[in-house]
């Protein structure tokens, strides 16, 4: 047990004050007394340790399943390691943050610059932005950045005129168009030949758009947006446009939004991804999951 605490690296104390407070036995019992942990037992407390240190209080966390914990620290652990380009934002050093951004790109594919780099950044990003700790000028200097590289990124995987099509837009006054760029980018890896026709459209000019190009699927995006202006704008599109054309919604400004019948709302990119490959497999499209880097 000893031995096992200091691979964790907590106390006897802080261990028995954690089953304690929280009524969570932590470890076993031979049946002569005698305590001792399970390999899954260490892992979970390095977990806890590791929640611990990105300052999530052990009370809210003591009881979630390992697939949990180890998804809170594989995201402290992504923040950890943009923790230089986030100084670079925030110094304003465009210089620096354009190579960080640049050399991240070189060693990952398209998805991954989207999902390991720009997803997390940009939520943190926006957290500081809210928070009043990083400036307006910051977060547009860097959204103009990431804009241009999601760019190239789609540049790297052309679409397939074979593969069945998509659309992707922000709805009228959405003037945020990073989580859209992204969403295009993992729809056209997952083998959707997905175009993105920018932000602030008009209802009419999506209907319009996706009848006359043929798409399966609308994919909108919103970062800012209340609830009741929403709905019926969601509920006017899926009125307008032909039924067989599904609607897919993804981003912290609909998440508040009620459920409407007829749209699919993303709350994980990994769920987007999947929907996005299962449609494509479906039409025996092409997967692009192994695309080569963009250069």
């Amino acid at each position: 047990m000893a031995e096992a605490l200091r691979h964790v690296g907590i106390s006897k104390l802080v261990l028995h004050a954690w089953e304690r407070r929280y009524q969570q036995p932590l470890a076993e019992r031979t049946e002569t007394g005698r305590r001792y942990f399970t390999a899954d037992q260490v892992y979970r407390l390095i977990l806890l340790k590791q929640c611990s240190d990105a300052g999530y209080r052990i009370g809210t966390i003591i009881s979630l399943p390992i697939e949990s914990l180890a998804e809170i620290a594989r995201a402290h652990h992504k923040l950890i390691n943009l923790t230089p380009l986030l100084d670079a934002i925030r110094r304003m050093d465009a210089i620096a943050m354009k190579t960080l951004l640049e050399e991240h790109l070189a060693v990952e594919t398209p998805a991954e610059f989207g999902k390991a780099t720009v997803a997390p950044l940009m939520k943190e990003v926006g957290r500081q932005w809210s928070e009043g700790t990083l400036s307006i000028a910051a977060e547009h200097m860097v959204s103009a950045e990431i804009r241009g590289m999601l760019s190239i990124c789609l540049n790297s995987l052309p679409l397939d005129p074979a593969a069945p099509k998509a659309i992707v837009a922000t709805l009228e006054g959405e003037h945020h168009e990073i989580g859209a760029l992204l969403a295009t980018l993992l729809a056209r890896n997952a083998g959707l030949a997905a175009v993105y026709l920018g932000p602030n459209l008009p209802i009419d000019d999506i209907v319009s758009a996706a009848e006359a190009s043929s798409a399966r699927v609308v994919c909108l995006s919103c970062l800012i947006g209340k609830a009741r202006n929403l709905k019926p704008r969601l509920e006017r599109l899926r009125q307008t446009l032909p039924v067989p054309i599904e609607i897919w919604t993804g981003g912290p400004g609909f998440s508040e939004a009620p459920a409407i019948s007829g749209i699919r709302h993303f709350s994980e990119i990994g769920d987007f991804e999947k929907a996005a490959e299962t449609l494509a497999l479906g039409e025996k499209a092409p997967s692009r999951r192994h695309a080569a880097r963009a250069d």
